[in-house]
């Protein structure tokens, strides 16, 4: 299913450059400056019943642009009468073709598609025939960035996060490594609550990480030099002592962490 919910055009020419454009990105036919899908005529001259042809994929189309604020069932029999009058006219085509393809703004349809193989047979006709509703069109479509641009300005693409690549030697190479002081960070921003509930106030974990990155000059927490991972791991076990529950567990000798081979073997504190 598209995800966009493209609206379907409404401009004839506008419609048939934009399934000319597609069939060319869709199936590789552009060459330099050459596309091998191409409008056929223009309006007034006989277009024998198709308005793009491929030579070289031997693919004949047929542009439908449809008002769909009609019932189906009209917009389905005018298309099934688009459909018999083409297959009348491209039989006098002058050149060979593999396929037909019924373009139209009109959504996906199964009793079109159905009429379309139903009708092959019954003509016994030597060329495949394809019914392509709106839906397919947008699903191609919105896969091509130089489609939505031209024709779909008004949505806003959404480019993808870059992920970008751990060097040798971070924290988050190492998944022990890097959970441990994840469960080091927890247990202080935890703790220091519970010293801010007292005034209502939030602990800043945001905060505590830029102070990390800045201390160690990394882009990130797991971007950290291992080399740093014991420093790293004695700084904030000394944060953790140092805040009033931890000095008060301290005091009654109670252990305020785990270490890190415990840590590893499920012994938490």
């Amino acid at each position: 299913m598209p995800k966009y919910q493209l609206p379907p055009l409404k401009d004839e020419k506008q419609f048939e450059e934009f399934v000319c454009e597609l069939f060319n990105i869709i199936e590789n036919t552009n060459s330099y400056d050459n596309t091998d899908f191409q409008i056929f005529g223009v309006k007034g001259q006989n277009q024998k019943g198709i308005d793009i042809l491929s030579t070289t994929n031997k693919t004949v189309i047929q542009c439908k642009l449809k008002d769909i604020r009609g019932k189906d069932n009209i917009i389905r029999q005018n298309l099934i009468n688009d459909i018999n009058d083409t297959l009348d006219k491209v039989l006098d085509l002058n050149f060979t073709f593999n396929r037909l393809i019924i373009a139209s703004t009109f959504r996906d349809d199964a009793p079109l598609q159905e009429y379309v193989n139903q009708i092959k047979q019954e003509r016994e006709h030597k060329f495949n025939i394809y019914y392509y509703g709106w839906d397919t069109l947008s699903k191609h479509a919105e896969l091509h960035e130089s489609i939505l641009k031209k024709y779909f300005p008004q949505f806003k693409i959404k480019k993808p996060k870059q992920i970008i690549e751990l060097p040798e030697g971070a924290l988050g190479k190492d998944l022990y490594k890097k959970n441990y002081v994840t469960y080091l960070i927890k247990k202080y921003g935890d703790w220091k609550q519970i010293e801010l509930d007292k005034t209502a106030e939030k602990f800043n974990w945001a905060s505590i990480n830029k102070h990390l990155m800045n201390k160690y000059k990394a882009a990130g927490i797991n971007f950290i030099p291992i080399v740093h991972f014991n420093d790293l791991v004695i700084y904030l076990q000394d944060r953790i002592n140092k805040t009033a529950f931890g000095r008060n567990r301290k005091a009654k000798g109670i252990k305020n962490y785990s270490s890190y081979e415990e840590y590893n073997l499920g012994i938490m504190d």
